[in-house]
């Protein structure tokens, strides 16, 4: 049994098809397959449902394959704990951050970059299951999310600070006087919004709900960052973490008014997979953070108030 038997099957179930799982790893087709039937001689169980090509995995399979990531996360682990030992960490740290974080993802990214300089940084923006769902599957290291919900169990996690949600206009669409918007104003608007299936547009239509109202975006996307462009055009208005705009100074023609009636404030923070040894690049940018919330409070503006990076253990 080779461990590069489990990164066939990995290889497999990511792509779904034995050709492309076979140039993924760099191999011939008939020598993945050989390699992963001799996987299932070893093991005794049939792990690959075939009917002239690939149609998913056993039941058997399925644990195998969960097993196959914890072995190849635990690999990872052992030679990043090893570069650590010598204070020469290199790999890459894979982050799963929800898009309303975009203001603080540059200091954390500088941050552990100037700490780690041969550790590449990989942001990936993600709606908070798949999020989590990668997390335990050994996909991400550490994601940065709102730390609230049942989702968050038996998950390590650290606070790094408040998010309060705010409105972001066109110039003109309202008079120069109004510095606030009611949340049932807001409804009102031409809105752009975050995808249905993202954590933070559930809390947006929670907030909606709350007053009564149930608007009707004439956009919905899952970056923020393409919502933002849209309001510079002049037609739209999108909601956003207080401070987007100004950390990012780069939406000439917006501006941003405070959402009232409710006040909308989250916990955000790290969150990252608790298992024994801890993963080494988990561990890492929980201790830079950790030391780091005066520079990270700084960077997510003045909207946002920090927790002094208090971690815990999620039972």
């Amino acid at each position: 049994m080779f461990l590069r038997q489990f990164e066939y099957l990995i290889a497999l179930e990511q792509e779904g098809h034995f050709g492309r799982a076979a140039e993924r790893c760099h191999v011939s087709q008939p020598s993945l397959s050989s390699a992963l039937q001799q996987l299932e001689a070893e093991l005794d169980v049939p792990i690959i449902l075939r009917h002239q090509r690939y149609q998913g995995f056993t039941p058997e399979g399925e644990r195998v394959v969960s097993w196959a990531k914890r072995l190849l996360a635990d690999k990872k682990s052992m030679i990043e704990e090893l570069a650590i030992m010598r204070r020469n960490l290199n790999g890459r740290i894979r982050i799963g951050a929800m898009p309303t974080s975009s203001p603080v993802l540059p200091r954390i990214n500088r941050l552990f970059s100037s700490l780690y300089p041969l550790v590449d940084v990989d942001i990936q923006f993600l709606g908070s299951d798949k999020l989590i769902n990668e997390l335990r599957n050994f996909e991400l290291d550490v994601g940065i999310t709102y730390l609230e919900g049942f989702s968050l169990k038996k998950l390590n996690t650290m606070s790094l600070y408040e998010e309060q949600l705010s409105l972001m206009v066109p110039t003109n669409m309202l008079p120069k006087d109004r510095s606030s918007l009611s949340w049932a104003e807001a409804a009102e608007l031409r809105l752009g919004l975050l995808a249905p299936n993202m954590r933070e547009r559930e809390v947006m239509d929670e907030a909606f709900d709350s007053v009564g109202r149930k608007p009707s975006p004439q956009l919905e996307c899952n970056s923020i960052f393409q919502l933002a462009f849209h309001v510079m055009q002049g037609d739209i208005a999108t909601i956003i973490p207080k401070g987007f705009s100004e950390t990012n100074n780069a939406f000439p023609g917006t501006r941003e008014v405070l959402l009232t009636d409710p006040i909308v404030s989250k916990p955000v923070g790290l969150i990252w997979e608790k298992v024994s040894p801890p993963l080494p690049m988990a561990q890492a940018m929980a201790d830079l953070l950790g030391e780091s919330m005066d520079e990270l409070f700084a960077t997510a503006g003045a909207s946002t108030k920090t927790a002094r990076g208090k971690s815990k253990q999620v039972a």
